[in-house]
């Protein structure tokens, strides 16, 4: 019987450090089912999702939990409630303005939708005649509720501003 859990940790550490933590992981048969993992010169904040057998989680636990320059919180998570939901990988791209975030985190809460993940850049672009603007651009992984298709999703984002473009990432 397999278990998943969540690690959150922040503190001092290395690529090494991580390695070393997903080594533990697959040596018990353990996988990382999602990672998020940033580092700003030694420091790092992480959130993992592990999947491994049920009798071999306490190992990892303990492995993540004594490391002695991490702060760790271990979250054990509930089997999920509709394996018919799909996950999807979206760019979003539109000239960028003030609350264009708010408007797609807020069209895709209104349906269920759930956000895993979310990267957002904004470029400057230079015109001629002195004219500049800025593009945004949004790379996210979205999870959809098995009654909703993703081509509805991509329409209602793309009405969001005349200059919006959506495009299905493979």
């Amino acid at each position: 019987m397999n278990c998943t859990f969540i690690v959150n940790f922040v503190g001092t550490a290395t690529a090494a450090t991580i390695k070393q933590l997903a080594a533990i992981t697959h040596e018990n048969d353990g996988k990382w089912l999602i990672s998020k993992v940033n580092f700003i010169d030694n420091q790092v904040a992480a959130v993992i999702k592990v999947e491994m057998p049920l009798d071999k989680a306490s190992i990892v636990k303990e492995a993540f939990q004594s490391h002695p320059d991490l702060l760790v919180q271990i979250v054990d998570c509930e089997a999920s409630a509709n394996q018919e939901e799909a996950i999807y990988q979206v760019r979003l791209d539109a000239n960028d303005r003030f609350g264009i975030v708010n408007e797609i985190t807020h069209l895709l809460d209104g349906q269920g939708i759930g956000i895993l993940d979310m990267d957002c850049q904004r470029v400057f672009l230079a015109g001629g005649g002195g004219v500049s603007s800025s593009l945004f651009s949004a790379m996210m992984a979205i999870r959809l509720p098995a009654e909703i298709q993703i081509e509805d999703v991509i329409k209602e984002l793309e009405a969001l501003s005349e200059d919006t473009r959506v495009m299905l990432e493979s």
